[in-house]
């Protein structure tokens, strides 16, 4: 098959994959030994009647942090990282820094796995120092990719049509990495405020974190890598420039009002927050699925040699890639499943002054559905583009499919339906081994491409 223009255009002159790969290795390897790993210690241990005291809050706050900044943060930034230069047309700036930047961030991650659940089961100076190391640490690592970016675009573009593209999704980029070195921030002063507190972060701190982390960076980069990488690997045509920056400044407006409403309880910012987000990404997914009718209904126009032809195009991908359109669809339905808890939410909340869905179910439906099948469809067909090798074997793919939905449908329904029908201790139980079933498939499909 012939390779994509994107990895074949002015390499010389761009980074080599081979310097932001491993963000993509770490990011797996954080995921199957740290996030993914401990969300299976959390959901067995209700089970078989285990004392849940504050080591237990600790490793939540921990899976949270290792979930959205060591295995979704390392796996986009990799990516934005060997991407969004070539979308601009213009080399990444510092480069050099890229292996010091990594390595500041995996050393403080591994600091927050090994640290805080144990300084709130027993304490002790040298953990309290290890925790605030980490923050540090983390502080150092994540403004250091804002301003490589900034560097980087400021610089002039070698092509028109590169930085147009570019500019399309830069208020999503930069709003995304802004709250990122925002979050950086928060999560000092939050390791900070735990050695008060047994180890245990605030939660008015760690709720914004989370808010920051997914919400804030994970979900917008998402929008705007697939709006430019969809339309190549999906054959779709692309979003419009205008939607596209209409979107990003009513997201942002959300995020900004709901992170107010997190930091000052009682205003109704909160509410006003999730609608406007959740409308955004209703329209976003809205707008993806129509394109792919659309594309369907072109294609029904053509000739007959030109639909055998795509056809045929059609067959070799799924012989070489398995389904993976239909995973980056299930993202997106799963993307438009969380926006309607958030409408409902926020309307009910508006309403009555009581939120009737749980945060934490619609963070989940963000999290695993969206973000993390989103990254097993995209990956499975971007990584062997840039790297120019193979992924394992196409029927990994299939096998991702199967277990990031069951994944999906185990946490979120668990947690969606606890309240009303009881009963669902073991379907939350069974919800960790499976997500980390999905990302150990997924780290071995990915690994020879890597």
């Amino acid at each position: 098959m012939r390779s994509l223009p994107l990895t074949s255009a002015d390499n010389k002159a761009h980074i080599s994959f081979a310097l932001t790969s491993p963000y993509l290795r770490a990011a797996l390897l954080l995921a199957t030994g740290g996030g993914f790993a401990l969300a299976t210690v959390l959901t067995l241990t209700p089970l078989f009647d285990v004392s849940l005291g504050a080591w237990w809050v600790a490793m939540v706050q921990t899976h949270g942090h290792l979930q959205l900044y060591g295995w979704a943060g390392l796996f986009v930034e990799g990516v934005a990282l060997y991407f969004l230069p070539r979308l601009q047309g213009t080399p990444l700036a510092w480069a050099r820094l890229l292996p010091w930047i990594l390595g500041a961030q995996v050393a403080s991650l591994l600091l927050r796995f090994a640290s805080q659940p144990l300084l709130a089961s027993n304490g002790g100076s040298l953990l309290a120092m290890l925790l605030v190391l980490s923050g540090i640490l983390e502080v150092l690592a994540l403004p250091a990719v804002l301003v490589l970016l900034i560097r980087t675009v400021t610089k002039r573009s070698a092509a028109k049509g590169k930085l147009e593209g570019m500019h399309s999704i830069a208020p999503f980029i930069f709003g995304a990495f802004g709250s990122l070195t925002l979050a950086s921030i928060l999560n000092l002063l939050n390791c900070i405020a735990a050695l008060a507190q047994n180890g245990l972060v605030p939660s008015t701190g760690d709720e914004a974190n989370i808010l920051l982390g997914l919400f804030g960076f994970l979900v917008p980069v998402a929008l705007a890598m697939s709006s430019r990488m969809l339309p190549l690997y999906a054959h779709v045509q692309p979003f419009s420039t205008r939607l596209l920056q209409a979107l990003a400044l009513t997201y942002f407006v959300g995020i900004l009002c709901w992170l107010l409403g997190v930091l000052l309880p009682g205003a109704l910012l909160l509410d006003v927050g999730l609608l406007l987000v959740g409308i955004v990404m209703l329209i976003f997914t809205g707008y993806f699925m129509r394109m792919l009718r659309n594309r369907t209904q072109v294609q029904g126009a053509q000739s007959e040699s030109q639909r055998e032809r795509a056809r045929q195009s059609r067959r070799e991908e799924k012989r070489r890639y398995g389904p993976y359109v239909a995973l980056i669809g299930c993202a997106y339905l799963w993307a438009s499943f969380g926006a309607l808890l958030m409408i409902v939410d926020s309307i009910v909340a508006l309403i009555s002054g009581s939120l009737p869905i749980s945060i934490d179910v619609i963070r989940h439906s963000f999290a695993i559905g969206f973000i993390t099948l989103l990254i097993c469809g995209i990956s499975v067909r971007m990584i062997p583009g840039f790297s120019g090798r193979t992924i394992r074997a196409a029927g990994l793919v299939m096998a991702t499919l199967v277990l990031g939905n069951i994944a999906v449908v185990l946490r979120v329904g668990s947690l969606l339906l606890a309240p009303v029908l009881p009963g669902f201790d073991v379907l939350f139980a069974l919800s960790g081994p499976v997500g980390l079933a999905l990302v150990a498939c997924l780290a071995v499909n990915l690994w020879p491409a890597l």
